[in-house]
Protein backbone atom coordinates (compact mmCIF):
# COMPACT_ATOMS: atom_id res chain seq x y z
CA UNK A 1 0.00 0.00 0.00
CA UNK A 2 0.89 3.55 -0.25
CA UNK A 3 1.32 4.10 3.12
CA UNK A 4 4.29 1.32 3.44
CA UNK A 5 6.20 2.34 0.70
CA UNK A 6 6.14 6.18 1.20
CA UNK A 7 6.82 5.04 5.10
CA UNK A 8 9.71 2.99 4.34
CA UNK A 9 10.93 5.88 2.26
CA UNK A 10 10.33 8.14 4.21
CA UNK A 11 12.24 6.18 7.35
CA UNK A 12 15.53 5.76 5.20
CA UNK A 13 15.99 8.95 3.95
CA UNK A 14 15.51 10.41 7.81
CA UNK A 15 17.90 8.28 8.73
CA UNK A 16 19.89 9.32 5.88
CA UNK A 17 18.84 13.70 7.34
CA UNK A 18 20.38 12.57 10.66
CA UNK A 19 23.97 11.47 9.57
CA UNK A 20 26.79 13.51 8.40
CA UNK A 21 30.42 13.03 8.20
CA UNK A 22 29.76 11.05 4.92
CA UNK A 23 33.43 10.36 4.27
CA UNK A 24 33.94 8.63 7.74
CA UNK A 25 31.14 6.54 7.26
CA UNK A 26 31.99 5.22 3.36
CA UNK A 27 35.59 4.28 4.62
CA UNK A 28 36.94 7.79 4.00
CA UNK A 29 39.11 10.16 6.33
CA UNK A 30 37.37 11.36 9.37
CA UNK A 31 38.39 11.57 12.83
CA UNK A 32 41.57 10.75 13.56
CA UNK A 33 40.51 7.60 15.58
CA UNK A 34 39.31 6.00 12.66
CA UNK A 35 41.07 4.45 10.60
CA UNK A 36 40.59 4.76 7.07
CA UNK A 37 39.43 1.48 5.10
CA UNK A 38 38.40 2.75 1.49
CA UNK A 39 40.25 3.91 -1.27
CA UNK A 40 39.44 7.15 -3.47
CA UNK A 41 38.06 4.64 -6.28
CA UNK A 42 36.60 2.30 -4.53
CA UNK A 43 34.68 6.01 -2.27
CA UNK A 44 34.21 6.91 -6.34
CA UNK A 45 32.43 3.07 -6.97
CA UNK A 46 30.24 3.84 -3.71
CA UNK A 47 29.01 7.74 -4.79
CA UNK A 48 28.02 5.99 -8.52
CA UNK A 49 26.09 3.60 -6.56
CA UNK A 50 24.53 6.20 -4.13
CA UNK A 51 23.65 7.97 -7.38
CA UNK A 52 21.73 5.55 -8.56
CA UNK A 53 19.72 5.05 -5.77
CA UNK A 54 19.16 8.35 -5.35
CA UNK A 55 17.92 8.45 -9.38
CA UNK A 56 15.19 5.94 -8.36
CA UNK A 57 13.93 8.27 -4.89
CA UNK A 58 13.95 10.83 -7.84
CA UNK A 59 11.68 8.86 -10.27
CA UNK A 60 9.18 8.17 -7.34
CA UNK A 61 8.84 11.83 -6.37
CA UNK A 62 8.08 12.53 -10.45
CA UNK A 63 5.42 9.52 -10.54
CA UNK A 64 4.00 10.97 -7.34
CA UNK A 65 3.65 14.58 -8.73
CA UNK A 66 2.44 13.03 -11.80
CA UNK A 67 -0.33 10.88 -10.57
CA UNK A 68 -1.70 13.47 -8.14
CA UNK A 69 -1.25 16.69 -10.37
CA UNK A 70 -1.92 15.17 -14.27
CA UNK A 71 -1.53 18.38 -15.93
CA UNK A 72 -0.28 18.31 -19.75
CA UNK A 73 1.74 20.61 -21.72
CA UNK A 74 4.00 21.83 -19.19
CA UNK A 75 7.05 22.25 -22.11
CA UNK A 76 5.59 25.09 -23.44
CA UNK A 77 4.09 26.45 -19.95
CA UNK A 78 6.29 29.43 -17.94
CA UNK A 79 6.97 29.96 -14.69
CA UNK A 80 4.08 32.39 -14.10
CA UNK A 81 1.22 30.54 -15.87
CA UNK A 82 2.64 27.05 -13.40
CA UNK A 83 1.50 26.26 -10.02
CA UNK A 84 3.77 25.20 -6.91
CA UNK A 85 2.48 21.78 -7.91
CA UNK A 86 3.41 22.17 -11.89
CA UNK A 87 6.60 24.14 -10.99
CA UNK A 88 8.05 21.28 -8.80
CA UNK A 89 6.88 18.75 -11.56
CA UNK A 90 8.66 20.57 -14.33
CA UNK A 91 11.75 20.70 -12.76
CA UNK A 92 12.01 17.47 -11.33
CA UNK A 93 11.39 16.38 -15.41
CA UNK A 94 14.19 18.99 -16.20
CA UNK A 95 16.24 16.94 -13.57
CA UNK A 96 15.85 13.58 -14.93
CA UNK A 97 16.18 14.71 -18.33
CA UNK A 98 19.62 16.42 -17.90
CA UNK A 99 20.55 13.52 -15.27
CA UNK A 100 22.74 10.74 -16.92
CA UNK A 101 22.69 8.70 -13.57
CA UNK A 102 21.42 5.46 -14.91
CA UNK A 103 18.19 3.23 -12.18
CA UNK A 104 20.13 0.77 -10.01
CA UNK A 105 19.94 -3.14 -11.48
CA UNK A 106 17.73 -5.68 -9.47
CA UNK A 107 20.52 -7.06 -8.20
CA UNK A 108 21.58 -3.79 -6.42
CA UNK A 109 17.94 -3.80 -4.82
CA UNK A 110 18.03 -6.90 -3.45
CA UNK A 111 21.55 -7.48 -2.13
CA UNK A 112 22.52 -6.21 1.34
CA UNK A 113 25.32 -3.18 1.66
CA UNK A 114 28.51 -3.62 3.48
CA UNK A 115 28.38 0.26 4.82
CA UNK A 116 25.02 1.56 6.60
CA UNK A 117 24.70 4.32 4.35
CA UNK A 118 24.77 3.24 1.47
CA UNK A 119 22.00 0.25 2.96
CA UNK A 120 20.18 3.32 4.15
CA UNK A 121 19.88 4.15 0.32
CA UNK A 122 19.15 0.62 -0.99
CA UNK A 123 15.99 0.61 1.28
CA UNK A 124 15.12 3.94 -0.23
CA UNK A 125 15.51 2.89 -3.42
CA UNK A 126 13.37 -0.62 -2.77
CA UNK A 127 10.39 1.42 -1.41
CA UNK A 128 10.33 3.35 -4.55
CA UNK A 129 10.61 0.64 -7.01
CA UNK A 130 7.59 -1.38 -4.89
CA UNK A 131 5.52 2.05 -4.74
CA UNK A 132 5.68 2.42 -8.22
CA UNK A 133 2.51 -0.12 -8.70
CA UNK A 134 0.52 2.00 -6.09
CA UNK A 135 -0.15 4.82 -8.77
CA UNK A 136 -1.75 2.25 -10.98
CA UNK A 137 -3.82 0.85 -8.26
CA UNK A 138 -5.96 3.07 -6.72
CA UNK A 139 -3.17 6.20 -6.44
CA UNK A 140 -4.21 8.78 -8.84
CA UNK A 141 -5.97 11.33 -9.69
CA UNK A 142 -9.60 10.96 -10.20
CA UNK A 143 -9.84 8.12 -7.65
CA UNK A 144 -8.39 10.22 -4.94
CA UNK A 145 -10.17 13.29 -2.87
CA UNK A 146 -8.69 16.47 -3.27
CA UNK A 147 -7.43 16.42 0.05
CA UNK A 148 -5.67 13.30 -0.70
CA UNK A 149 -4.07 14.60 -3.87
CA UNK A 150 -2.50 17.23 -1.71
CA UNK A 151 -1.22 14.93 0.75
CA UNK A 152 0.31 12.90 -2.00
CA UNK A 153 1.65 16.01 -3.57
CA UNK A 154 3.27 16.88 -0.15
CA UNK A 155 5.23 13.80 0.56
CA UNK A 156 6.79 14.23 -3.08
CA UNK A 157 7.88 17.69 -1.92
CA UNK A 158 9.25 16.54 0.95
CA UNK A 159 11.21 13.80 -0.54
CA UNK A 160 12.24 16.42 -3.14
CA UNK A 161 13.21 18.34 -0.29
CA UNK A 162 15.30 15.75 1.53
CA UNK A 163 16.80 14.78 -1.99
CA UNK A 164 18.29 18.20 -3.17
CA UNK A 165 19.67 18.19 0.88
CA UNK A 166 21.29 15.05 0.81
CA UNK A 167 23.13 16.34 -2.83
CA UNK A 168 25.02 19.34 -0.86
CA UNK A 169 26.14 17.21 1.91
CA UNK A 170 27.39 14.47 -0.41
CA UNK A 171 29.94 17.17 -2.20
CA UNK A 172 33.57 15.41 -0.89
CA UNK A 173 32.78 12.24 -2.39
CA UNK A 174 34.94 11.63 -5.44
CA UNK A 175 33.34 12.02 -8.31
CA UNK A 176 29.89 12.93 -7.15
CA UNK A 177 27.40 13.73 -9.77
CA UNK A 178 25.40 16.76 -8.68
CA UNK A 179 21.90 17.41 -10.03
CA UNK A 180 21.74 19.76 -12.58
CA UNK A 181 20.08 23.37 -10.91
CA UNK A 182 19.57 22.17 -7.52
CA UNK A 183 19.16 25.56 -6.21
CA UNK A 184 15.43 25.92 -8.24
CA UNK A 185 14.64 22.62 -7.55
CA UNK A 186 15.09 23.15 -4.24
CA UNK A 187 13.03 26.13 -4.26
CA UNK A 188 10.13 24.76 -5.94
CA UNK A 189 10.03 22.13 -3.79
CA UNK A 190 10.05 24.30 -0.61
CA UNK A 191 7.32 25.91 -2.40
CA UNK A 192 5.24 23.41 -2.70
CA UNK A 193 5.49 21.48 0.39
CA UNK A 194 3.91 24.92 1.89
CA UNK A 195 1.65 25.32 -0.30
CA UNK A 196 0.38 21.83 0.04
CA UNK A 197 0.26 21.89 3.63
CA UNK A 198 -2.10 24.61 4.06
CA UNK A 199 -4.77 22.56 4.04
CA UNK A 200 -6.11 19.85 6.41
CA UNK A 201 -4.49 16.78 5.52
CA UNK A 202 -5.85 13.63 4.67
CA UNK A 203 -4.14 10.53 5.90
CA UNK A 204 -6.62 7.79 4.45
CA UNK A 205 -4.55 7.83 1.18
CA UNK A 206 -2.46 5.29 2.92
CA UNK A 207 -4.52 2.76 2.49
CA UNK A 208 -4.72 2.71 -0.56
CA UNK A 209 -2.33 1.36 -3.79
CA UNK A 210 -1.07 -2.23 -4.58
CA UNK A 211 -2.20 -5.00 -2.59
CA UNK A 212 -1.06 -8.76 -3.18
CA UNK A 213 -4.10 -10.95 -4.81
CA UNK A 214 -5.74 -13.09 -2.18
CA UNK A 215 -5.26 -16.72 -2.95
CA UNK A 216 -7.16 -19.89 -2.58
CA UNK A 217 -5.89 -21.59 0.98
CA UNK A 218 -5.41 -25.27 -0.26
CA UNK A 219 -5.05 -28.20 1.25
CA UNK A 220 -7.24 -30.37 3.73
CA UNK A 221 -10.19 -28.89 4.93
CA UNK A 222 -9.09 -27.32 8.50
CA UNK A 223 -10.88 -28.09 11.59
CA UNK A 224 -13.89 -26.02 13.38
CA UNK A 225 -14.59 -22.58 12.61
CA UNK A 226 -11.08 -22.16 10.76
CA UNK A 227 -12.80 -24.54 8.26
CA UNK A 228 -15.50 -22.33 7.82
CA UNK A 229 -13.55 -19.35 7.44
CA UNK A 230 -11.50 -21.30 4.67
CA UNK A 231 -14.35 -22.05 2.76
CA UNK A 232 -16.29 -18.87 2.96
CA UNK A 233 -13.13 -17.13 2.00
CA UNK A 234 -12.71 -19.47 -1.25
CA UNK A 235 -16.31 -18.71 -2.15
CA UNK A 236 -15.26 -14.82 -2.43
CA UNK A 237 -12.91 -15.67 -4.71
CA UNK A 238 -14.57 -17.98 -6.47
CA UNK A 239 -17.55 -15.03 -7.10
CA UNK A 240 -14.76 -13.32 -8.97
CA UNK A 241 -16.20 -15.39 -11.87
CA UNK A 242 -19.48 -14.61 -13.07
CA UNK A 243 -22.26 -17.31 -11.68
CA UNK A 244 -25.32 -18.90 -13.35
CA UNK A 245 -28.55 -18.19 -12.31
CA UNK A 246 -28.58 -22.17 -10.96
CA UNK A 247 -25.44 -21.67 -8.88
CA UNK A 248 -26.41 -18.36 -8.16
CA UNK A 249 -29.25 -19.38 -6.08
CA UNK A 250 -26.87 -22.26 -4.72
CA UNK A 251 -24.64 -19.52 -3.07
CA UNK A 252 -27.62 -17.45 -1.74
CA UNK A 253 -29.22 -20.67 -0.12
CA UNK A 254 -25.70 -21.51 1.66
CA UNK A 255 -25.22 -18.19 3.17
CA UNK A 256 -28.88 -18.31 4.06
CA UNK A 257 -28.05 -21.84 5.88
CA UNK A 258 -24.63 -20.03 7.66
CA UNK A 259 -26.21 -16.68 9.23
CA UNK A 260 -29.12 -19.21 10.93
CA UNK A 261 -26.21 -21.62 12.24
CA UNK A 262 -24.64 -18.43 13.55
CA UNK A 263 -27.26 -16.76 15.02
CA UNK A 264 -28.55 -20.18 16.65
CA UNK A 265 -25.26 -20.54 18.20
CA UNK A 266 -24.26 -16.94 19.26
CA UNK A 267 -28.13 -16.34 21.20
CA UNK A 268 -26.63 -17.00 24.05
CA UNK A 269 -22.88 -15.83 23.76
CA UNK A 270 -23.83 -12.30 22.21
CA UNK A 271 -27.60 -11.25 21.47
CA UNK A 272 -27.09 -8.52 19.95
CA UNK A 273 -24.56 -10.10 17.05
CA UNK A 274 -26.65 -12.84 16.93
CA UNK A 275 -29.41 -10.60 15.61
CA UNK A 276 -27.68 -9.22 12.93
CA UNK A 277 -26.87 -12.64 11.75
CA UNK A 278 -30.75 -13.61 12.42
CA UNK A 279 -31.69 -10.50 10.16
CA UNK A 280 -28.92 -11.69 7.42
CA UNK A 281 -30.56 -15.12 7.16
CA UNK A 282 -33.58 -13.36 6.69
CA UNK A 283 -32.20 -11.07 4.11
CA UNK A 284 -31.07 -14.52 2.17
CA UNK A 285 -33.79 -16.06 2.70
CA UNK A 286 -35.89 -13.63 0.94
CA UNK A 287 -33.58 -13.45 -1.73
CA UNK A 288 -33.87 -16.86 -2.32
CA UNK A 289 -37.47 -17.07 -2.81
CA UNK A 290 -37.33 -14.31 -5.05
CA UNK A 291 -34.33 -16.06 -7.22
CA UNK A 292 -36.71 -18.91 -7.62
CA UNK A 293 -37.51 -17.67 -11.13
CA UNK A 294 -34.50 -16.54 -11.92
CA UNK A 295 -33.18 -17.45 -15.22
CA UNK A 296 -29.70 -17.51 -17.25
CA UNK A 297 -27.25 -19.82 -18.61
CA UNK A 298 -24.51 -17.48 -18.73
CA UNK A 299 -21.53 -17.96 -16.49
CA UNK A 300 -19.75 -20.46 -14.26
CA UNK A 301 -19.84 -20.86 -10.50
CA UNK A 302 -19.54 -24.20 -10.05
CA UNK A 303 -17.05 -23.56 -7.58
CA UNK A 304 -18.64 -20.67 -5.95
CA UNK A 305 -21.65 -23.27 -5.20
CA UNK A 306 -19.41 -26.18 -4.17
CA UNK A 307 -17.50 -24.11 -1.78
CA UNK A 308 -20.74 -22.46 -0.47
CA UNK A 309 -21.88 -25.95 0.31
CA UNK A 310 -18.99 -27.14 1.96
CA UNK A 311 -18.86 -23.49 4.35
CA UNK A 312 -22.81 -24.66 5.45
CA UNK A 313 -21.84 -28.14 5.63
CA UNK A 314 -18.89 -27.07 8.43
CA UNK A 315 -20.97 -24.73 9.97
CA UNK A 316 -23.89 -27.21 10.78
CA UNK A 317 -20.95 -29.13 12.25
CA UNK A 318 -19.55 -26.79 14.64
CA UNK A 319 -20.26 -27.38 18.41
CA UNK A 320 -22.28 -24.79 20.19
CA UNK A 321 -18.91 -23.74 21.79
CA UNK A 322 -16.67 -22.84 18.69
CA UNK A 323 -18.41 -19.34 18.16
CA UNK A 324 -16.87 -18.07 21.64
CA UNK A 325 -13.54 -16.82 20.39
CA UNK A 326 -14.69 -13.51 19.22
CA UNK A 327 -11.51 -13.03 17.06
CA UNK A 328 -12.69 -15.95 14.55
CA UNK A 329 -16.23 -14.49 14.88
CA UNK A 330 -14.76 -10.82 13.91
CA UNK A 331 -13.06 -12.45 11.11
CA UNK A 332 -16.28 -14.69 9.74
CA UNK A 333 -18.12 -11.14 10.00
CA UNK A 334 -15.74 -9.50 7.69
CA UNK A 335 -15.42 -12.30 4.98
CA UNK A 336 -19.16 -12.73 4.84
CA UNK A 337 -19.54 -8.75 4.44
CA UNK A 338 -17.15 -9.33 1.37
CA UNK A 339 -19.45 -12.10 0.13
CA UNK A 340 -22.70 -9.56 0.59
CA UNK A 341 -21.17 -7.67 -1.43
CA UNK A 342 -19.82 -9.28 -4.19
CA UNK A 343 -23.19 -10.86 -4.34
CA UNK A 344 -24.83 -7.54 -4.69
CA UNK A 345 -22.43 -6.58 -7.37
CA UNK A 346 -23.51 -9.55 -9.12
CA UNK A 347 -26.71 -9.15 -9.32
CA UNK A 348 -26.84 -5.28 -10.06
CA UNK A 349 -24.74 -6.38 -13.20
CA UNK A 350 -26.93 -9.72 -14.76
CA UNK A 351 -30.03 -6.99 -14.52
CA UNK A 352 -27.96 -4.48 -15.97
CA UNK A 353 -26.56 -6.57 -18.80
CA UNK A 354 -29.71 -8.62 -19.22
CA UNK A 355 -27.79 -11.77 -18.10
CA UNK A 356 -29.96 -12.67 -15.51
CA UNK A 357 -33.68 -13.00 -16.15
CA UNK A 358 -37.77 -13.29 -14.30
CA UNK A 359 -39.67 -15.89 -15.67
CA UNK A 360 -43.76 -14.68 -15.23
CA UNK A 361 -46.38 -16.06 -16.12
CA UNK A 362 -48.72 -15.08 -19.44
CA UNK A 363 -52.39 -14.99 -19.48
CA UNK A 364 -53.09 -17.78 -21.23
CA UNK A 365 -52.35 -21.70 -21.34
CA UNK A 366 -49.60 -23.19 -23.08
CA UNK A 367 -51.43 -25.62 -25.36
CA UNK A 368 -48.17 -27.03 -27.01
CA UNK A 369 -46.61 -28.31 -24.22
CA UNK A 370 -47.70 -32.08 -24.74
CA UNK A 371 -48.87 -32.77 -21.55
CA UNK A 372 -52.42 -33.94 -20.22
CA UNK A 373 -52.42 -30.86 -17.80
CA UNK A 374 -51.97 -27.47 -19.69
CA UNK A 375 -50.46 -25.08 -17.24
CA UNK A 376 -50.06 -21.29 -17.84
CA UNK A 377 -47.31 -19.97 -20.69
CA UNK A 378 -44.07 -18.32 -19.29
CA UNK A 379 -41.65 -16.49 -20.88
CA UNK A 380 -38.37 -14.57 -19.28
CA UNK A 381 -38.29 -11.10 -19.17
CA UNK A 382 -35.46 -8.55 -18.16
CA UNK A 383 -34.84 -7.88 -14.56
CA UNK A 384 -35.33 -4.35 -14.84
CA UNK A 385 -38.25 -4.57 -16.72
CA UNK A 386 -41.96 -3.45 -15.55
CA UNK A 387 -42.77 -7.23 -14.74
CA UNK A 388 -39.53 -7.27 -11.94
CA UNK A 389 -39.92 -8.71 -8.47
CA UNK A 390 -38.41 -8.04 -5.23
CA UNK A 391 -35.05 -9.22 -6.06
CA UNK A 392 -33.07 -6.04 -7.05
CA UNK A 393 -34.91 -3.73 -4.17
CA UNK A 394 -33.74 -6.71 -1.55
CA UNK A 395 -30.55 -6.22 -3.09
CA UNK A 396 -30.25 -2.80 -2.76
CA UNK A 397 -31.99 -2.29 0.41
CA UNK A 398 -31.43 -4.74 2.80
CA UNK A 399 -28.45 -6.85 1.44
CA UNK A 400 -25.63 -4.43 0.53
CA UNK A 401 -23.19 -3.32 3.67
CA UNK A 402 -22.53 -0.06 4.65
CA UNK A 403 -19.58 1.93 3.14
CA UNK A 404 -16.84 1.13 5.70
CA UNK A 405 -15.75 4.79 6.36
CA UNK A 406 -11.45 4.50 6.40
CA UNK A 407 -9.24 5.73 8.98
CA UNK A 408 -5.71 6.40 8.20
CA UNK A 409 -3.61 3.87 10.16
CA UNK A 410 -1.78 4.74 13.13
CA UNK A 411 1.45 6.52 13.07
CA UNK A 412 0.85 7.86 9.55
CA UNK A 413 0.82 11.68 10.96
CA UNK A 414 3.95 10.82 13.58
CA UNK A 415 5.66 9.19 9.87
CA UNK A 416 5.59 12.43 8.61
CA UNK A 417 6.64 14.90 11.72
CA UNK A 418 9.52 12.85 12.32
CA UNK A 419 10.58 13.45 8.32
CA UNK A 420 9.87 16.73 8.95
CA UNK A 421 12.24 17.11 11.95
CA UNK A 422 14.54 15.01 10.09
CA UNK A 423 14.44 17.78 7.40
CA UNK A 424 15.54 20.94 9.69
CA UNK A 425 17.96 18.60 11.15
CA UNK A 426 21.21 20.25 12.00
CA UNK A 427 24.59 18.34 13.83
CA UNK A 428 25.17 19.58 17.68
CA UNK A 429 27.72 21.99 17.79
CA UNK A 430 31.38 21.16 18.28
CA UNK A 431 31.98 20.29 21.59
CA UNK A 432 28.84 20.31 22.29
CA UNK A 433 26.48 17.16 24.12
CA UNK A 434 24.66 15.26 21.40
CA UNK A 435 21.62 15.56 23.38
CA UNK A 436 21.88 18.98 23.47
CA UNK A 437 20.64 20.84 19.85
CA UNK A 438 22.55 23.31 18.57
CA UNK A 439 21.53 26.86 18.04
Amino acid sequence: MYGETSGMLRDALGELLRRHRIQQRIGGAGIHTVPVTTTVAERRVIGQQVARYRQAVLVWCHQAMQAANPRIGLDVSTGRTRGPAEELRYRLERTLRDSDVDLPTLDELVTPQKFDLVESWREAARACALGEHDFAYGVGYGRLSEAQCMTVIKDAADVARALVSLDRRYANIPGWRFFPEPGRLGRAAATCATWAGYGEPDYTVDRRGWRPAPALIGGQGLPGITGVLQAQHSLLLHLGHFPTAQNLRLVLDSQRNISREAARRLAPIDPVLAERWHQRGETYGRLVREARDLGGVFGIGGAAAGQGAVAATRMAKLDDAELSDALQVRRLQRVSAGIDERVCNLVEYGAAHRLYFHRVNLPRLDLDAGELVHTSRQKFAPITSAVQGELLAIVRSDLRPTPIQRKPPKGAARSRLDFEAALHHRPPARGASPDVPSI
